[in-house]
């Protein structure tokens, strides 16, 4: 994953940044009294002249970058930070970590125009800062939010690099960068199927190495050694259960059919993005695979059950051999999980142990007296009541 830099400052350590006139949404001009500065450290600090009020959504650069213009096909590396709009008082921020989010833009156009519109209308570039404010309403509390946004990179959504020739010794698969690859043909054969997880790279591409353990972001596509059923995919317009034969163009026309039929009633199919999860979290096999291989990297891996699913009791694929195809599209170690460590607990000696039992059994009698008084107290006013109740009996 590529890593964030920041311009180099003099002392003092900040960078100022002030709104840029006119290159937004809405009311740019509420958002002209702010300043962005950065630390060494990169954390961001943000002045506020003049207290963030509009009655609209509205956004603007802060800062052009000076990168390639953005791809409405590709995924954004962001830094952000949540900042009070009436102080500038930053609540979260992730500029000063290495690792960005990622917001895949097709996703983001059918979540929130709002945001998709200040990042695609208003000239941003990679390495552009922006300040997004939406007004408060019902479903947020009325609490009015501010955003400040870095684009850090855009990368494609697939693998990205070198084709490879392939070896002939694992399932044949027809692959084309930006396209979901299909497998040419069901091997068939379990006597073929190989006893350990192999892989091979089809695109071979140069981002960082990967890590068993790695967070990773993924376009891929699983079939089942038997008979080549689709089984599981991150890929647009690729379904579980299809299989290269004529059952599968039936459903697929079936499939089409529908689709057609919502795209008329105005519904529109939300976008697949990528799939993200720690390799560790998954299937041997996969880590086995994908360990030492590269961002960028199209990967073929064949699994079989002892490494996939075989110890799923129970499990639909529990006796299959995969096959995957795996587009590592990003890739980054998992934050270090911190154990909170118990104090050390001082060494009594026999004596000091015995000291230790007197006073807790002697503050147990204390307790245990002071329970007594008070319920003999509880007693005793009890029967006073009792007496006033009667006294006042006698009088009427």
């Amino acid at each position: 994953m590529r890593k964030k830099h920041h311009a180099a400052l003099a002392a003092p350590a900040v960078l100022l940044l002030a709104a840029c006139s006119g290159d937004g949404l809405g009311d740019t001009s509420a958002l002209s009294g702010i300043d962005l500065h950065f630390t060494d450290e990169g954390v961001p600090e943000v002045l506020i002249s003049n207290p963030v009020e509009a009655d609209e959504e509205s956004s603007v650069i802060l800062s052009q970058g000076d990168g390639e213009e953005l791809d409405p096909e590709q995924i954004l590396h962001v830094s952000s930070a949540t900042v009070d709009p009436s102080s500038g008082a930053v609540q979260q921020e992730n500029f000063s970590e290495d690792l960005p989010s990622l917001l895949f833009l097709p996703m983001i156009e059918q979540q929130s125009e709002f945001i998709y519109d200040s990042l695609m209308e208003t000239g941003a570039t990679v390495g552009s800062d922006l300040a997004l404010y939406e007004p408060g309403t019902p479903e947020t509390g009325g609490v009015d939010s501010l955003i400040i946004l870095r684009i850090d990179d855009q990368v494609p959504a697939y693998a990205t690099g070198e084709e490879q020739e392939q070896s002939g010794d694992l399932p044949e698969i027809t692959s084309v960068e930006g396209e979901a690859p299909e497998l040419a043909e069901a091997p068939g054969d379990d006597e073929d199927a190989p006893e350990e997880t192999a892989s091979e790279v089809l695109i071979a591409g140069d981002g960082e190495e990967i890590g068993a353990t790695d967070q990773v972001v993924v376009r891929y596509t699983g079939w089942k050694w038997s008979d080549g059923e689709v089984f599981d995919s991150a890929w647009p317009g690729v379904t579980a259960g299809a299989a290269e034969d004529d059952e599968a163009d039936e459903d697929d026309e079936a499939d089409d059919a529908d689709d057609s039929e919502d795209e008329a009633e105005g519904e529109e199919t939300p976008p697949a993005p990528p799939a993200s999860f720690p390799l560790d979290n998954l299937v041997a096999g996969w880590a086995e695979g994908l360990e030492g291989k590269h961002v960028g990297d199209r990967v073929l891996l064949v699994i079989p059950p002892e490494e996939g699913y075989g110890e799923s009791e129970g499990h639909e694929l529990q006796d299959e051999t995969l096959i995957f195809v795996v587009d590592v599209i990003e890739a980054a170690p998992m934050p270090e999980q911190t154990q909170q460590e118990m104090p050390e607990q001082p060494e009594l000696s026999e004596e000091e142990l015995e000291e230790l039992q007197e006073m807790l059994e002697e503050q147990g009698a204390a307790e245990s007296g002071a329970d007594d008084a008070d319920a003999e107290g509880d007693a005793e006013d009890e029967a006073e009541d009792d007496a006033e109740d009667d006294a006042g009996d006698d009088d009427e």
